[in-house]
């Protein structure tokens, strides 16, 4: 009872956090939202530019992704930014899916 209690107040946690891919490609955006949100977590996803104002509406950020063989260089200065409030930040040289959730398995762990 105890560990189902412990559980649910995980997954309250983690639905109050938000995972920022930076780069990547924009066509993958919904299969990036499926392995986040499978996680507990939100997804904003960010291709091209992160657009003004957006540091105010992704809320606490668990995880900022940066997939390097698809980001610009102002893409990635841009995140810095968001980065700020000291969120932890991955660098994957795949933008594949199958990264991303390696990725998310190793900080969910």
């Amino acid at each position: 009872m105890k560990a189902e209690r412990r559980s649910q107040a995980v997954d309250r946690k983690r639905e109050d956090q938000t995972v920022l891919v930076i780069g990547g490609s924009g066509g993958m955006s919904s299969r990036y939202r499926d392995v986040v949100e499978k996680h507990g977590w939100s997804l904003r996803h960010y291709e091209n530019r992160v657009p003004p104002g957006s540091r105010h509406g992704v809320g606490r950020i668990a995880l900022i992704v940066i997939m390097v063989t698809m980001v610009s260089h102002a893409l990635r200065d841009q995140m810095q930014t968001l980065a700020a409030d000291g969120a932890p930040v991955v660098y994957l040289r795949s933008a594949s899916v199958s990264a991303l959730r390696a990725a998310l398995e190793q900080r969910a762990a």
